[in-house]
C-alpha cells in the first residue's frame, strides 16, 4: 500500500493544520467558503479538491498567503 498523498490530499492536510493553528475546523470552513457541510467535508478530507477562488478565501479568512497551503514539499518538486 502507497502512502504517498494525491495533490488534492497535500492540500486538504495544509488547508486542515492551517485552520487548527487557527481554531477552525470543517463546520467553519463551510461557513467561510459558503458550501454545505458535507461539501466542506469533502473538501476537509482531500476526497474532493478545493478550487482556486477557495483557497483563497481560506487564505484570507486565516491571514496566510495562499501560496503556504498549495506549496509542494522541496523533494516532490526535485521530482516533478
Amino acid at each position: 500500500m502507497s502512502t504517498t498523498q494525491t495533490y488534492p490530499e497535500r492540500v486538504a492536510a495544509e488547508v486542515r493544520a492551517h485552520l487548527a493553528r487557527a481554531g477552525k475546523d470543517a463546520g467553519d470552513l463551510a461557513a467561510m467558503l459558503g458550501v454545505s457541510r458535507p461539501t466542506a467535508t469533502a473538501r476537509w478530507a482531500g476526497t474532493q479538491a478545493y478550487g482556486l477562488d477557495e483557497l483563497y478565501a481560506i487564505a484570507q479568512a486565516i491571514g496566510v498567503p495562499v501560496g503556504v497551503l498549495v506549496a509542494l514539499p522541496t523533494e516532490q518538486l526535485a521530482a516533478a
